[in-house]
């Protein structure tokens, strides 16, 4: 209950490689026309089921549609994967109001596992009655649900947490059961239990109303009608919906397959009708398209039954090609193996396509005035603003392009902040924090988002330590795991590729640990690196801030603030070696004027963060008020440089790119 093909999971190889033992009550029969038992390969689904004593139950089914896992999860509706993974899920167990539970990476969860309050995170519904399908408009970073019994959607933004309130209400004329959302086209498809298809042009940008609207009649479908599973495959202008007829009937279900849907109105003659007995539906709550092949979670009797060729094959009494025993399956996600983006902090050449810069200002130049601001790469004027209205610290952005940010007491994370927000604030019908007495956040600085670990990694200078949250930590959520510091630290970077972390440090030292993502630094730092030139360390005051490693090149930049009083003793360093490093390292690069009683050429007096496009090191230089861009940071001399480009810019406290493919719908 999704949009487009209702479901995309980044999964790495190894983690569609992993097959665990089957169990949950479902067997592995599998039945295709003429009784033959070698079954065609599918598409990897998940499954969620609502009865039988699975209720909350969700499987992880392979290629083979053999179930290799199994989650309890809290919700038991619909579900859908946004693009990181994460398993958004309609929950209506607890009656009204009903409630979206969002679950971490679930395809990679252990089989057996259920709800962590470390991980996963419930959002509260309030005014809905029994929410059933779900769909995400993915670059808008919006979930929409069919409220069953409310006669109304409810929108959310897809990043709210425990105080979430709806961000839109949509009345309808009748109830609708499940929904698909075209985001191109910006057109939502509403799959309604009086057997019509309620269809929405403009919805987002028409303010989710719902007028003006087409209505859909199947002019094949009996009596009662009542559509359930609906589909849409944008390329073809094509509808695929469900029929269950009568609920309390086991063999009234049908299928439709409507043409010119984006165009359709009134009364429509199906270009394909499939029902009768040899079909086996009776109760079809679900579908979900992958290419031409339907998938349908018939609930009466007990199956997932797979159509191929569903666009173009024979009306009638047509026999699915393939039919799996599924007990009660309420709902269905597709799982596609598809390759992260390299997150913002690892990039490490030139080629990818940034669309502007991220400043956060601290304070901003006036109270009320936004404190993000998005600035083009040519540092020429503001593109757009946000308020956040908090002591904002370190912004970094997931690949949904939700930015989070750190405060002195928490981390906001607020939705699509990449893409869009222009003139926004905070907003808990899409936002949410993370702060509390349980997160043991004190005085949180830098953090890095590892995407292809579902973690966080966030610097606490006040009680000195590294605390790795998962992406959806919501409230009063407590860490994944504590990395505890003898010094105080200052930023991060985490390198996948080398599975290491660097923390640049305030006493002008950069902490390594290796292993970082199965160690999680419990013995402490592998090395200490000792910026130096010569064979001797910096003398002091050195306080390191920015960090940013270089994996294609294994160098480390780091950004010097000296004394923080001192707004004239900045420095930037570029070191080679990062990987092996240890003890005292020469810098291969050093720009510096020599004198930190001024900034001279190169205007750094605290520069207290970068970021690195590949090619050239974007500053925040706070106490000159100014971003400043060094162009071919790695290669550049050392000495009294000056900057490339520069923009005059209050407070800046960090500064993060933005890339193109942040927010982007699934391909």
């Amino acid at each position: 209950m999704n949009v487009k093909g209702k479901g995309l999971m980044w999964l790495t190889p190894l983690a569609m490689a992993v097959t665990l033992a089957a169990c949950g009550g479902n067997s592995d029969s599998r039945r295709a026309p003429g009784g033959g038992d070698a079954a065609p390969r599918g598409t990897p689904l998940l499954v969620m089921h609502n009865g039988g004593g699975l209720v909350g139950q969700v499987d992880r089914l392979d290629a083979d549609l053999n179930v290799t896992a199994t989650f309890a999860a809290d919700a038991n509706e619909g579900i859908a994967l946004d693009l990181l993974g994460n398993l958004y899920a309609a929950n209506d167990r607890n009656g009204a109001p009903s409630s979206l539970q969002v679950l971490h990476r679930l395809a990679e969860r252990a089989d057996g596992g259920a709800p962590d309050a470390a991980l996963d995170r419930d959002v509260p519904a309030d005014g809905s009655m029994t929410l059933k399908g779900i769909a995400i408009a993915h670059r808008a970073g919006l979930v929409m649900a069919a409220n069953t019994g409310g006669n109304s959607v409810q929108v959310f933004g897809t990043a709210v947490g425990e105080d979430a309130v709806p961000l839109a209400t949509t009345a309808l004329p009748a109830n609708a059961w499940d929904l698909v959302y075209d985001e191109d086209a910006d057109r939502v498809f509403l799959a309604m239990t009086n057997g019509t298809v309620l269809v929405i042009d403009d919805y987002v940008a028409g303010g989710f109303m719902a007028t003006p609207a087409r209505t859909i009649t199947p002019d094949g479908a009996g009596t009662p009608s009542n559509i359930h599973g609906i589909d849409y495959r944008a390329d073809t202008d094509t509808l695929v919906i469900t029929d269950v007829g009568d609920a309390a009937i086991a063999d009234d279900g049908a299928l439709y397959v409507i043409e010119n849907a984006a165009t359709a109105s009134g009364t429509v003659t199906p270009s394909r009708t499939v029902a009768g007995p040899a079909t086996r539906l009776g109760n079809p709550v679900d579908l979900i398209l992958d290419g031409d092949t339907a998938y349908i979670a018939e609930k009466s009797n007990d199956a997932v039954l797979v159509y191929r060729n569903v666009f173009s094959g024979a009306s009638g009494d047509v026999a699915p090609d393939l039919a799996v025993d599924s007990v009660k399956p309420e709902s269905l996600a597709r799982l596609i193996d598809a390759e992260p983006m390299p997150d913002l902090s690892d990039i490490d050449a030139t080629g990818v396509t940034f669309t502007g810069v991220a400043v956060t200002s601290n304070p901003p130049a006036a109270p009320g005035d936004a404190d993000v601001v998005i600035l083009d790469l040519g540092l020429t004027s503001q593109q757009r603003g946000f308020t956040t209205g908090q002591d904002r610290e370190s912004l970094a952005f997931n690949q949904m392009g939700d930015a989070y940010v750190t405060t002195d007491t928490g981390i906001a994370v607020v939705n699509r902040l990449a893409t869009g927000r222009d003139g926004d604030s905070l907003d808990a019908g899409r936002d949410r924090v993370i702060e509390g007495g349980n997160t043991g956040l004190s005085a949180p600085k830098g953090f890095d988002v590892a995407d292809g670990l579902g973690w966080v990694l966030v610097t606490d200078q006040g009680d000195p330590a590294v605390r790795v949250f998962g992406a959806q930590a919501d409230g009063d959520s407590a860490p994944v795991f504590v990395t505890d510091l003898t010094v105080a630290p200052w930023d991060l970077d985490y390198d996948p590729d080398g599975d290491r972390l660097y923390v640049a440090l305030t006493n002008g030292t950069v902490a390594v640990f290796d292993d970082y993502g199965s160690e999680r630094g419990a013995s402490g730092a592998d090395r200490i690196i000792v910026p130096a030139e010569g064979g001797t360390a910096f003398a002091a005051p050195t306080n390191l801030h920015g960090i940013v490693h270089v994996a294609d090149t294994d160098q480390l930049i780091l950004s010097d603030v000296g004394s923080g009083a001192n707004p004239t003793d900045g420095k930037l360093y570029v070191l080679n070696g990062a990987a092996t490093a240890d003890g005292i390292t020469n810098v291969a690069v050093r720009i510096d004027n020599g004198d930190n009683g001024t900034v001279g050429n190169t205007l750094l007096g605290n520069p207290v963060d970068i970021a690195f496009d590949g090619e050239h090191l974007y500053v925040a230089e706070k106490s000159q008020g100014k971003v400043l861009r060094f162009d071919n940071i790695l290669d550049a001399a050392s000495g009294d440089i000056a900057p490339s480009l520069s923009y005059d810019q209050a407070s800046p406290e960090s500064v993060s790119l933005i890339a193109d493919y942040l927010g982007r719908a699934p391909e």
